[in-house]
């Protein structure tokens, strides 16, 4: 089954304008996308032009945290569960992430070890999932995460020519990747409380830029920023945690980034390493950071189609998500939800 059909061999929904094309129609496109929500999507494209697959996706890795599925915004529970529940720690893309951090186009069957193929997430997750091997495409990270776009094949393996093939057009993906993060980050600093906390800062300390969530967490009495950029400020920091377990993330950017040439980003992450087990809001710190946002609007009252709204996705998506938090905390409705929070809020001396 190849990238035409809406549905792929794994149950992802494939979006149909994920059809094949030239790979300079692809270029054209994903240039003309730059700065728009759509433009991942057209990367993918880019790639499905260079080597046939069965799937593509992007696939967010963070050093600090679980991954985030992005593309496709749908996915069968029973392939998504058994990888948000923990698996995770056994991707090897994940693992090079973490351990390695390096931009670059990788293979699953080069990078993974041969035990591999034995394990829990090959017999678990990869198996459900219909992939035997994949090409992941590491972009140039920001705030400690980069945007992953991988190709997925259900059976066989990616010959060394179509690795060298997608390896040869890397730079050019990764420019493109580099124009649309000076597109949002120029235009989207007004991001809603949905978004991370983010700023920019240029090259002597001066903040340039900063979006509404940021602003909302500075102004916060008691969340700790100013003591925790107190804290990077200091020569070799990188990264310093708040009092809730989050992390404040900070990126040098290029020289040639328009917004803050020769500049720094900050921006705030979930992390499931570095929660403090006394935090009141520790009970959350297994999810992910969307799956967290969900926890936050449903408490605040919002039903599915708001949240869907707010965050700009489908509600299948939501209710995907959902359910999957929801076997994390061991919960089946919305109201074991609220009496969970009410017990940890307890829990916690409130």
């Amino acid at each position: 089954m190849n990238v035409h059909s809406p549905v792929s061999a794994a149950g992802f929904e494939v979006p149909y304008s994920m059809a094949k094309l030239g790979f300079c129609d692809a270029i054209g496109r994903a240039s003309a996308a730059i700065g728009d929500e759509t433009f991942y999507d057209r990367l993918l494209e880019v790639l499905s032009s260079l080597v046939d697959t069965d799937l593509l996706s992007l696939v967010r890795y963070s050093s600090f945290g679980a991954p985030d599925l992005i593309i496709p915004r749908e996915i069968r529970s029973e392939v998504a569960a058994p990888y948000d529940s923990g698996l995770y720690a056994l991707d090897p893309f994940h693992h090079y992430w973490r351990e390695v951090g390096v931009p670059a186009v990788c293979s699953l069957r080069r990078l993974a070890p041969t035990d591999m193929w034995k394990s829990r997430y090959a017999l678990e997750f990869l198996r459900a999932a219909r992939i035997s091997d994949e090409i992941a495409v590491f972009l140039p990270p920001i705030g400690g995460a980069s945007p992953t776009l991988i190709v997925d094949r259900a059976e066989g393996e990616f010959a060394a020519a179509e690795l060298d093939r997608i390896d040869n057009v890397f730079p050019l993906l990764a420019g493109l990747h580099s124009a649309h993060l000076k597109a949002i980050i120029n235009h989207g600093l007004t991001a809603d409380a949905a978004e991370k906390p983010l700023r920019l800062i240029d090259r002597s300390g001066k903040e340039l830029a900063a979006n509404n969530a940021w602003k909302r967490l500075a102004a916060h009495p008691v969340a700790g920023l100013a003591e925790a950029l107190a804290d990077l400020a200091k020569p070799g920091k990188t990264q310093v945690s708040l009092p809730d377990g989050r992390l404040v993330v900070r990126s040098p950017l290029g020289t040639d980034f328009g917004a803050a040439p020769g500049g720094l980003c900050d921006q705030v992450e979930v992390s499931t390493m570095h929660a403090p087990a006394g935090c009141s809001d520790g009970w959350l710190a297994g999810l992910t950071h969307r799956e967290r946002q969900i926890v936050e609007l449903t408490l605040e009252g919002h039903p599915i189609a708001s949240i869907a709204n707010r965050l700009g996705v489908k509600r299948g998506t939501i209710k995907n998500h959902r359910l999957r938090l929801y076997q994390k905390l061991d919960i089946t409705t919305e109201r074991e939800l609220f009496l969970y929070y009410v017990q940890n809020l307890r829990a916690g001396g409130f």
